[in-house]
């Protein structure tokens, strides 16, 4: 028996990962001297509805190592047990090092094995769920790894950012662009590159967007057999509407999932950022 465990960089809520049968660890956000365990002491909701009339940035903390090792070690008493741990990618988060700490401590460290998804909201959660859709037809949890490795390797995740104020607060945009950017309704794509968030390029409005993901599709075909995955934060007409316009097109895709984006991406990016990630044909 596998089990699947992930970190809530993937933005799957307690109630999806339930129905995945796959184990959840909540990062934190902190508002000023306020902690919340992402998704459990906060809804998205508040969340954002916090972050909008914040003057500084609320602060985000990794999954200590004494948390994995509790959780880890729950799972492992079942004799029958693997895990399958995918974290949010190293390069934005101290999870993936965290849970290797607490690997070290285990009894039977054979038994976990960890995959750094290096990316992290719809990306990381499509990994999660094609590794929940797997878990029963293989027999370790290193086999399942090497498939869900395989699909990390060719995996494409783009994004615009709407409100270019918390890209300016988080210091990855300066004042000067920013303004520029707003006053011509310019936006920025960013995109999922070996695990950071980069700039991808400059649209004017969501309409130009939706024909630049097409060209990001047309460039980099989806695999049919794993879903598209659409997700915003706290925006749930433009991720539908996204999804309509992909389904209009005549195009082959696969199957279209909708979500949402929560505190970890969101506190960088803002209310509004549409991302969509699919893992392209080998």
């Amino acid at each position: 028996m596998i089990t699947i465990v992930t970190d809530s960089m993937s933005d799957l809520t307690p109630s999806e990962a339930e129905s995945l049968g796959v184990v959840l660890i909540p990062l934190t956000v902190r508002f000023g001297t306020h902690e919340y365990r992402e998704g459990f002491d906060i809804s998205r909701e508040e969340f954002f509805a916090r972050l909008r009339t914040a003057t500084e940035l609320p602060k985000t903390s990794q999954v200590p190592p004494t948390v994995f090792l509790e959780i880890f070690e729950n799972l492992l008493k079942d004799p029958e047990r693997e895990v399958l741990y995918i974290s949010g990618s190293s390069k934005i988060s101290g999870c993936y090092q965290s849970a290797q700490t607490a690997k070290g401590m285990l009894e039977q460290p054979e038994r976990l094995v960890i995959i750094d998804s290096l990316i992290a909201i719809s990306g990381q959660a499509l990994l999660v769920r094609m590794a929940a859709a797997k878990a029963k037809v293989y027999s370790s949890a290193r086999e399942l790894a090497e498939l869900i490795t395989a699909f990390r390797d060719h995996q494409r995740c783009f994004g615009q950012a709407e409100d270019l104020k918390y890209l300016v607060m988080g210091g990855r945009l300066s004042p000067l662009v920013a303004k520029m950017g707003t006053a011509l309704s310019i936006k920025p794509m960013l995109k999922f590159e070996e695990g950071s968030i980069l700039q991808a390029g400059l649209i004017r409005g969501r309409g130009k967007a939706r024909n630049w993901y097409l060209e990001k599709l047309q460039q980099y075909p989806p695999r049919l057999d794993c879903p598209l995955v659409i997700a915003g934060c706290d925006c749930p007409e433009d991720v539908e509407k996204l999804k309509a316009f992909f389904e209009s097109q005549r195009m082959e895709l696969p199957e279209i999932i909708t979500m949402g984006v929560g505190a970890v991406i969101g506190t960088h990016v803002g209310p509004g950022l549409v991302a969509v990630s699919w893992i392209e044909r080998s």
